[in-house]
């Protein structure tokens, strides 16, 4: 006897194949049957007339580490269809932690991480999970190991290139990552410490990923002016360290770049012809969110939280950073210059008595203010000791569209789930793809949508037996409807639950029935196969 029967619905299974009509079982915690099942019997049959029965939906780049620990139902991604989420993008990863280091990358990632009350019992990719798993979680995690967490673990936030002995120890806590189930390398080279880096040393680091069949996942060092050189250099350390390259919300940034898209990603499509294996992943929104502080030239961040501040508090630093922004520096991102201060918004303060410049561009709270735009910026992250979250508009629906229909690209939400602000991306993200983009514009097919959502996500980072309704493979199962799947969270109200998703099982049991939550932690770790 099966467990569960889905009868009567259209399958989709992930793979980009036609539809079909057939019923699907589960049975311990996995895929059982496929087919007609009318004879067959379960302890609960699912009706599934007029639904699509597909595999659950994976988050191919998202920031959830500590949310997870803080709201292990994790319904801003079940109530999407997800049913796994892959951690450590950007650099960012919750390991490796390392002495002294530990409280300086902590403070650098809060805005990122969130949940800043939670503390960091952990040292390593294992200790992690353990801390995760032992108290639960609604979907499965697998997680890539961050270069900027490597970087600070052995260097701090120093600006410069790392000793000899230094890069050693790096790739040691790099190996222990990997050995223990991370499914490669992560950086993020706009952000502190990872701007700093050369190539050479992500190469030996990315190198040690390749070895383990892992990949390599770049936020480049410059979406912005410099976007197609940072498309170079990260082929460049894929080419040389032999492994996988995934552009990390491969997009554009600033009217002046738009349309720049179609040349990136036939770079893309030029290196798989000479044997590179690439891909992009990227959310179905025009602006993007992270931290206010990756808008300031790097040596403002160097060494530290505390650093930061007193450059921030001297009208000589000030004075320099109004000529960085101006002028720009030589290899450096600067979106200021691209975007304005007026396409930046504030979705993030720390502190109560501010909250009312939450939703505001950074324009408008500056004139509310009285002040002049970049001393009300000094200020504010002065006094919110640089825990400021924002959301920046970058792009034109023109590049959107030639990344998501890519046929190498894959849908990731790059949530923050941070402050009662967050980008609607954090809540909307999948059904806005099957709902408004494929529904909708008809951008793709839904076996092409499900498929950058599942199949492709799996193949690509090797997850197993995960992204296909197949038989044998995790009961991981997602049942919407076609003709009501919506995105209902906006920027003005972005904590608001999706539309028609209505079942979604995870490792065989049902997080979602019937549209509601039933609070089953049956999330596992996924580790690198």
């Amino acid at each position: 006897m099966h467990d569960f029967i889905f009868s009567n619905g259209s399958v989709i299974d992930g793979s980009g194949s036609p539809r079909f009509a057939a019923d699907v079982a589960l049975k311990g915690g996995h895929i059982s049957a496929i087919g007609d099942l009318a004879d067959e019997a379960a302890v609960r049959r699912i009706d599934c007339s007029g639904l699509v029965v597909a595999p659950g939906f994976i988050d191919c780049h998202c920031h959830s580490e500590l949310s997870l620990i803080a709201n292990p139902g994790a319904e801003s991604k079940v109530r999407q269809g997800v049913t796994t989420e892959i951690l450590g993008n950007c650099g960012w990863s919750t390991f490796p932690l390392n002495g002294a280091n530990a409280a300086t990358f902590r403070e650098q990632a809060t805005p990122i991480f969130g949940h800043a009350g939670i503390e960091w019992d952990w040292n390593d990719l294992d200790g992690y999970f353990t801390r995760l798993f032992d108290h639960g979680t609604a979907v499965n995690v697998a997680t890539l190991a961050g270069h900027g967490a490597l970087r600070a673990a052995v260097m701090g936030l120093d600006a410069r290139a790392p000793t000899a002995a230094e890069l050693a120890s790096m790739k040691a806590l790099l190996h222990r990552a990997m050995q223990q189930g991370a499914l490669g390398l992560s950086s993020g080279l706009c952000y502190v410490p990872g701007v700093y880096a050369e190539p050479t040393e992500l190469v030996e680091l990315a190198s040690i990923a390749s070895t383990y069949g892992g990949l390599y996942a770049t936020h480049m060092r410059d979406q912005v002016d410099g976007l197609l050189q940072s498309v170079e250099e990260s082929l460049d350390v894929a080419h040389r360290a032999d492994v996988p390259l995934l552009i990390s919300h491969h997009k554009t940034c600033g009217h002046r770049n738009f349309g720049k898209a179609r040349l990136s990603l036939a770079m893309l499509d030029e290196a798989r012809q000479h044997g590179i294996a690439t891909y992009s992943d990227m959310y179905p929104y025009l602006a993007g969110s992270t931290t206010l502080s990756m808008l300031f030239p790097p040596w403002v961040m160097e060494g530290g939280r505390d650093a930061m501040m007193q450059r921030l508090a001297s009208d000589e630093c000030r004075a320099r950073i109004r000529h960085d922004w101006a002028h720009g520096i030589p290899g450096w991102e600067n979106r200021i210059a691209a975007l304005g201060w007026q396409n930046i918004s504030i979705s993030y303060l720390k502190h109560v008595e501010r909250q009312h410049w939450v939703g505001l561009t950074v324009l408008e709270a500056a004139r509310h203010a009285g002040q002049d735009v970049n001393d009300f910026v000094f200020d504010l992250m002065l006094s919110e000791q640089g825990e400021v979250g924002q959301i920046m508009q970058n792009s034109c629906e023109e590049d959107l569209q030639s990344v998501l229909t890519h046929a190498h690209s894959m849908i990731g939400s790059d949530g923050l789930d941070v402050g009662d602000h967050p980008h609607p991306r954090q809540y909307g993200t999948f059904p806005k793809v099957l709902g408004e983009l494929v529904r909708d514009k008809g951008w793709m097919t839904l076996e092409e949508g499900i498929f950058k959502m599942t199949g492709a996500t799996a193949s690509a980072f090797k997850l197993g037996d995960v992204g296909l309704i197949k038989r044998g493979y995790r009961a991981d199962v997602t049942v919407f409807d076609p003709a009501g799947i919506q995105a209902n969270a906006t920027y003005q109200q972005p904590r608001q639950y999706a539309s028609g998703i209505k079942w979604v099982f995870v490792n065989g049991w049902p997080t979602l029935a019937d549209g509601t939550a039933t609070g089953e932690l049956a999330g596992r770790a996924i580790r690198r196969c």
